[in-house]
């Protein structure tokens, strides 16, 4: 235990002194995401949202936003509904207030993470994404959900907040580029109130797992991905 503390704390050690052998300026490289929402989600009916005015607050100006609500009826289950929620968040010029990880977030909205674990999301075609599972529940009502979240960089997808930084140190010190990242949450709840139906998690897990797989091709520019989609560096 205390070798692998050593370890960890010589890698953290590196990447941050690297940080003083950086550029001080350095070109920005798109990210590969498309910051719209599908409306035509075979299956769901989508309705748009607005973030929040705290979330707005907490977020540089130009900081990008894309949010809904996709319902459907619950098969077999006649006035029940299934509803899941999607964000993506673009970051400006200023990636330290614009990417937050949820974890953050979900703890300031009143929730509490049971579970924590990295997970692969076939998306066809035989690719996978990596995708980080959150599952939490809420310390006064009681409502439990699932999150599923990745960033999506300019040929990078990761869904480590940790591996997204040594990916820009490394970026920078190697081809003196910076990524644009966008994050992509996709959630839903297992107890909300009604008229939603209750699930369990394997339910749930399936349902978010399958509409990441049908939504990612119309969410991401592919074509710029180029096959390169897990973490570049060290």
């Amino acid at each position: 235990m205390i070798c692998k503390l050593l370890i960890t704390q010589a890698v953290l050690g590196i990447g941050l002194s690297g940080i003083y052998l950086l550029p001080e300026t350095v070109s920005m490289r798109q990210s590969a995401i498309v910051m719209s929402l599908p409306s035509d989600q075979p299956g769901w009916k989508f309705e748009p949202s607005e973030p929040s005015k705290q979330v707005l607050d907490a977020l540089a100006d130009d900081t990008g936003h894309e949010q809904g609500f996709y319902y459907r009826t619950t098969p077999g289950r006649i006035g029940k509904l299934d509803l899941i929620r999607a964000y993506i968040v673009l970051s400006g010029e200023d990636m330290n207030n614009s990417i937050h990880r949820p974890e953050r977030c979900l703890y300031a909205q009143g929730f509490e993470i049971l579970d924590s674990q990295t997970i692969d999301i076939e998306v066809g075609e035989g690719v996978t994404i990596p995708a980080q599972k959150l599952t939490a529940e809420h310390r006064s009502s009681g409502i439990k959900q699932v999150s599923y979240y990745w960033f999506t960089g300019a040929e990078v997808i990761t869904s480590s907040h940790y591996q997204r930084t040594l990916t820009d140190i490394w970026d920078r010190l190697i081809t003196g580029t910076n990524q644009q990242w966008a994050f992509v949450t996709i959630s839903a709840s297992l107890n909300g109130e009604p008229p939603l139906t209750h699930h369990d998690e394997q339910y749930t897990n399936k349902m978010l797992s399958q509409f990441i797989s049908e939504i990612f091709r119309k969410i991401h520019k592919v074509e710029q991905l180029g096959g390169k989609w897990n973490p570049a560096g060290p």
